[in-house]
């Protein structure tokens, strides 16, 4: 093939994958040159399966696109899946539940409630994130917040006056995930507004918190005893409640680094030894 020939179908290529492109193809326009097409003398069956592929590529393609889009919405901080979680045995599942369950989020079409409940660093966040990534992968719309940025979001709707437009939205979303309740305490206007979403969620959609602290406690964060309790008791009802003990991975992970730093230190000779040794092997050489 010459130059002018090669240039011309690189352009007629390009053509026609950007007609695919706007009929929505993008799929085919991306996969359709790897696809061998069939002979002229070709049966119809090779043509249904040339065809078949084709969709078959777009399809993929679409699959692809809308989990990275439903990914991208869920707004989480980092990725985390199941695969790299370990199910240490500080964590306790209770008898309502079990790990299958939970992994699979069956809770979420029961609509169900998850309390992570634990020191920091103990793997509450990872286990949050990859069970609503893991519904995302199956095209099921998550939503992820620490519990001081969605009271950051509600307030600014609020002022702005499309709070009730942003709660409507939220009906849409089959689970959120409630991340660090606990750290920082609330205002009265944020902790109301909290509440409206969790009263909202209850017996509706699925929500899965993380504290690091106790029920007793969550009123030194909501600042008002009875909202307090008004929301643990929609919070509690239909919630499965891990217990996550020991220590934080984050400090299990020093110690091992100080453990293996040490371990190669007492097994490399010190310079003192190096010397001794050096001396003792030219002492030992005879001329």
């Amino acid at each position: 093939m010459n130059t002018t020939t090669q240039n011309t179908t690189q352009t007629a290529s390009k053509d026609l994958e950007a007609i695919m492109r706007s009929v929505k193809l993008g799929g085919i326009a991306s996969g359709w040159q790897s696809v061998k097409h069939p002979t002229k003398s070709a049966k119809p069956a090779d043509n249904e399966a040339y065809l078949r592929e084709l969709l078959e590529i777009e399809l993929r393609e679409r699959e692809a696109n809308r989990m990275n889009r439903m990914v991208k919405a869920a707004g989480f901080k980092v990725i985390k899946t199941l695969n790299s979680f370990v199910w240490k045995t500080g964590i306790e599942i209770p008898p309502s539940i079990t790990r299958e369950e939970i992994e699979n989020a069956d809770f979420v079409s029961r609509k169900e409630n998850l309390v992570l409940m634990g020191a920091t660093g103990t793997g509450k966040t990872h286990l949050a994130t990859a069970i609503a990534l893991s519904l995302c992968e199956k095209g099921r719309h998550v939503l992820f917040y620490t519990a001081p940025q969605l009271a950051g979001v509600l307030q600014e709707k609020s002022q702005k006056g499309q709070l009730n437009a942003y709660l409507k939205a939220l009906k849409k979303v089959e689970l959120i995930v409630l991340d660090e309740v606990g750290f920082i305490t609330l205002h009265k206007e944020a902790a109301e507004l909290l509440f409206q979403v969790i009263a909202e969620c209850y017996e509706q959609r699925s929500l899965i918190v993380t504290s690091n602290l106790e029920f007793s406690q969550w009123n030194t964060v909501l600042g008002d005893n009875k909202l307090t309790a008004a929301l643990i008791d929609r919070l509690i009802h239909h919630t499965h409640i891990l217990v996550f003990s020991g220590p934080g991975h984050r400090l299990e992970e020093s110690i091992n680094r100080q453990k293996a730093g040490r371990s190669a230190a007492a097994s490399t000779p010190s310079s003192k030894d190096a010397a001794k040794a050096g001396v003792a092997g030219k002492g030992g050489q005879k001329s």
